[in-house]
């Protein structure tokens, strides 16, 4: 019996060792997996298999929960895939398991700015950028961000930043003179484009954007340098070409000047500046009934086009149809006071960009005038700064509404 008891003994002690041990063991085992995994992943990331690689992180993830780079690197494929939905979640899970941890914080931004979060993914660049203040390609993303929601002078200073810490950074450059041109400051964008080209001198979107800051000054030889330069480098935009329209009909070059805005239409059928511009040129030939045409084309593609109406008014009257140019020179009068009133609104925005009244009230403008896509497009920007402005979010529903009634009848 003493022996028996002794082996019951040794038996629940070894089982009990091995217990301990065998869990330990695999443990290990999950943690090596998990590791393995996550390499493999790395490795078709690095091939650009985005869905494969999804598939070895997920794997590591089911094996370790807790393994911070499987969270970041799953929202990374994901990110690249532009499943942004999808990626928040384990980057905000890498981020609960390592604060630090750069990469979840940057892909975390890149996928909150995708979906249009704006403030979400501006708190997220700065987070960012307090991890590793001296990487250029967050600041050129903050920037982008500001940009394209109209905030010039912010997105200028992140710019700067990044080209400061690369200063042969391109799209930094490129960008950076944009929105020195978009905040009327042509000469600054003009020096920043010719920096450009310096250290990347066959881009022809740079030399098509610094031909549209020389037309801002008047500098029209230099503008006609710039546009040529983009077009022989393969970069044929409506704009370029109406522009160097614009300076052919400045010169007296009325044939050429015709060609480039048939040219500009070419690029861009709905461009109704070419079609006003054609037309007057057109008329300038002594085509009258074609410049007609032409101007008619314009209001077409914008109702809203007050040289067009002008500009046909004028010839009715000059053709002795006297009702229908005075009925044109009225619907111009209302136009030119929008148009009044628009500048003086964007001035106001431009002076308080991240203010919700000034955005508010040029949204009211565009109602006023008929112009809802307009107003809404204003409203929905505007509500990204400001989800909790109610006045923004009443009209904009009252735009659905109605947009809804219409499309039900």
């Amino acid at each position: 019996m003493p022996h028996r008891r002794f082996f019951f003994i040794g038996a629940v002690a070894l089982a009990i060792a091995l217990g301990v041990g065998g869990s330990y063991w695999y443990l290990q085992y999950r943690a090596n997996a998990a590791q393995e995994a996550v390499e493999q992943g790395d490795r078709l990331l690095g091939k650009g298999q985005m869905d494969e690689a999804a598939r070895y992180y997920q794997q590591a993830i089911e094996l370790d929960s807790d393994l911070t780079q499987a969270h970041s690197n799953l929202g990374a494929t994901h990110a690249a895939l532009e499943r942004f939905d999808e990626a928040i979640p384990h980057f905000e899970q890498a981020l609960a398991l390592a604060p630090d941890h750069f990469e979840a914080q940057i892909g975390l931004a890149v996928s909150l700015d995708g979906l249009d979060r704006f403030l979400a993914a501006e708190d997220s660049y700065k987070k960012a950028l307090a991890l590793r203040p001296d990487f250029g390609a967050v600041y050129y993303n903050l920037g982008y961000l500001y940009q394209q929601q109209g905030l010039y002078a912010e997105a200028a200073a992140q710019y700067e930043e990044a080209v400061r810490l690369v200063p042969t950074f391109l799209q930094a450059r490129a960008n950076l003179g944009r929105v020195y041109h978009l905040q009327h400051r042509p000469g600054e964008a003009i020096a920043e484009y010719q920096r450009t080209l310096a250290d990347h001198p066959d881009e022809g979107r740079v030399y098509a954007h610094l031909g549209e800051s020389y037309m801002a000054l008047s500098q029209y030889a230099e503008a006609r340098a710039a546009y040529r330069r983009a077009v022989e480098l393969g970069v044929e935009t409506a704009g370029a070409f109406y522009d160097l329209g614009v300076i052919s009909e400045q010169e007296g070059k009325l044939e050429a000047a015709r060609s480039y805005f048939h040219q500009a239409l070419l690029k861009n059928a709905a461009h109704a500046d070419s079609y006003h511009r054609l037309g007057a040129v057109t008329a300038k030939l002594g085509q009258e009934q074609q410049a007609a045409t032409y101007y008619l084309e314009a209001i077409k593609r914008d109702p809203g086009h007050a040289g067009a109406h002008y500009s046909l008014a004028q010839l009715y009257l000059k053709q002795g149809r006297s009702d229908e140019g005075q009925e044109l020179m009225q619907v111009f009068a209302k136009l030119k006071e929008y148009e009044g009133r628009l500048a003086s609104l964007k001035r106001a925005a431009s002076r308080s960009p991240r203010s919700p009244e000034a955005s508010y009230n040029l949204g009211l403008l565009h109602l006023e005038f008929g112009y809802v896509n307009k107003a809404a497009a204003v409203f929905e920007q505007l509500l990204k700064l400001h989800p909790e402005f109610s006045a923004a979010q009443e009209r904009l529903a009252e735009i659905e509404r109605v947009r809804a009634a219409h499309s039900a009848g």
